[in-house]
């Protein structure tokens, strides 16, 4: 029993060690695929340029737009910054550094002055460091640092427990006034406003109610900034940008977006959406920050940043294929759109048939460009040789992965063809999985054939039904790992002739594992024959009572 338990074991681990080992080789085959398929995208199909000449003008009657002021939204996407993001480790070490930007704990530090303002998780207080200037006898004034620290409840010179805690704060400063930040705390969902010298704090209302998504970013949203890039192109003499102290964009998990008065702390309505991008097989009118790799708004103050001329928004799909702008006005309704695309030299240049319809950057990175096709039919025979079941799964939990994490993702593939029709929603249930079936069937069928020779070996080794039959439930769920495993730590037994069936029979059974025969041992009954010898001349040593013995040598018997 105890042997028993040790090779279970032993076959457990092995598995577990061989399951990894090959996932981590399809994991970097496939990401070289995907660097491979970014790096083909010309030059000129990573940009979107959008000329807006009367953004900043309302439209006169008829539709003249005298004297526009020239204005563009230009939208610039890197390949290799996504696939350097993707991996994670820039995510993780700017989450954990408090001079980084993406940290959301440190929005403003100037060390030269002695102001600090930061987030103690320890504390779940607001910590702030600032100088005051005390006046001295000789007239003279010296700053001397003070420390204040802010909870839900208010403001204190020392951490105490009335104060309260925030949970998991998103920080932004009021432009022009950094004793007044505000921040939106996701576990009390709702927005907080601080007074430093004043040491109060006001709340806005819960955001709990039917409807209301959690906030994601507030003032300039954005995810993964090295690989999108949104920039106003407009001559400076003609007008300048600023940001309104009263007024700030607020995206929430939902995709929308809304504008919330600082003062109050209240939304006062909505003024546009994160646009869906096209993908291989789907292309969604909105889409939520977890669908996006990359994204970013930008909101236009014009002048002194008293009002609000617009916002342009900029997003870049899960497969950092496709990159997407949509501009939308003062009160939120689209006024233009723009999706990347191959000019029509890149097109021609890259062999776009008119077969594929369309210069999208999407059908030209998997289909039109030179080599895409291979890089396709890479990408789709490495997601074959995946576990099928991890493929299952990914499709079923294609949309329940955050876009980033779908490219450093080990066990679940996000990013397999499956999985990306797993996600296109807007078609009938039916269709979508016969699709789907159809992409995986090829990692079903090789799980079978390997299943099927891990009978084979099985049987021909002489291994219990029950034990046969695990490993081919093992083998079509896992497939090629689970062979591999097999091969490794199948036994290695001596055998011998059935004298029953004569075929191989292994040496540590009881009986054979083709006829079920015992060994036949014979019975242990004495023959009924024996050899017989010349027999052998007995010496005796001892003395003879009668000479004529002792001179013979003989005796009777």
């Amino acid at each position: 029993m105890n042997s028993q338990r040790y090779r279970a074991w032993n076959v457990v681990a092995t598995g577990l060690l061989v399951l990894i080992v090959t996932l981590m080789v399809l994991f970097w085959a496939r990401w070289g695929c995907e660097c491979a398929r970014l790096e083909m995208l010309p030059e000129q199909a990573r940009n979107i340029r959008i000329e807006m000449p009367g953004f900043l003008q309302p439209r006169a009657a008829g539709g003249a737009e005298p004297n526009a002021i020239p204005f563009a939204f230009v939208a610039t996407m890197a390949p290799r910054e996504t696939l350097a993001e993707g991996l994670g480790l820039r995510q993780y070490w700017d989450a954990y550094d408090l001079e980084k930007p993406a940290s959301h704990v440190v929005v403003w530090s100037r060390d030269d002055v002695g102001v600090r303002l930061y987030y103690d998780r320890s504390l779940g207080a607001m910590v702030y460091h600032f100088p005051v200037a005390v006046p001295q006898a000789n007239g003279t004034h010296v700053n001397k640092k003070v420390v204040a620290y802010a909870g839900p409840g208010g403001v204190a010179d020392r951490p105490e427990e009335k104060l309260g805690r925030f949970n998991d704060p998103v920080i932004r400063l009021v432009p022009g006034d950094p004793d007044h930040p505000v921040l939106y705390d996701r576990g009390l969902r709702r927005f907080f406003g601080i007074d430093w010298r004043d040491k109060t704090v006001k709340q806005g209302p819960a955001l709990t109610g039917k409807g209301a998504a959690p906030v994601v970013d507030f003032g300039w949203p954005r995810k993964q900034s090295a690989c999108l890039g949104l920039a106003l192109d407009t001559p400076e003499s003609h007008v300048t940008f600023g940001m309104d102290p009263d007024r700030a964009v607020v995206l929430d998990a939902a995709g929308s977006l809304w504008m919330l008065n600082l003062q109050t702390l209240e939304y006062t309505g909505s003024v546009g959406v994160l646009p869906g991008v096209a993908t291989l097989f789907s292309s969604a009118r909105r889409a939520t920050p977890d669908e996006l790799f990359a994204y970013h708004v930008h909101p236009v103050f014009p002048g002194r940043g008293d009002v609000y001329a617009g916002c342009a928004v900029a997003v870049l799909s899960r497969d950092a294929t496709a990159m997407k702008v949509e501009v939308f006005d003062a009160n939120g309704t689209s006024i233009a759109v723009q999706e990347s695309a191959l000019p029509d030299g890149a097109a021609a240049e890259g062999g776009l048939s008119a077969r594929h319809g369309s210069r999208s950057t999407v059908a030209a990175l998997y289909f039109g460009l030179p080599n895409a096709p291979v890089l396709t039919a890479a990408k789709f025979i490495l997601e074959s040789l995946h576990p099928p079941v991890l493929l299952w799964l990914s499709y079923f939990t294609a949309s329940s992965f955050e876009a980033t994490a779908g490219y450093r993702s080990i066990f679940v593939v996000p990013n397999s063809l499956a999985a990306m029709k797993g996600r296109d929603v807007d078609f009938w249930w039916l269709p979508r999985f016969v699709t789907a079936l159809l992409l995986l069937m090829p990692g079903v069928v090789l799980g079978g054939l390997l299943s099927g020779l891990v009978s084979r070996d099985a049987e021909r080794l002489g291994m219990p039904a029950r034990a046969r039959r695990l490993w081919m439930a093992a083998t079509v769920l896992f497939g090629l790992p689970a062979y591999v495993t097999f091969e490794i730590t199948r036994p290695r037994i001596a055998r011998v002739t059935c004298q029953n069936c004569g075929r191989d029979r292994r040496v540590d059974g009881e009986k054979c594992h083709h006829c079920g025969s015992p060994w036949l041992v014979p019975d242990l009954i004495p023959p009924a024959w024996r050899v017989i010898g010349e027999p052998e001349e007995q010496i005796c040593n001892e003395p003879s009572s009668r000479p004529e013995e002792r001179i013979s040598g003989k005796s009777e018997v």
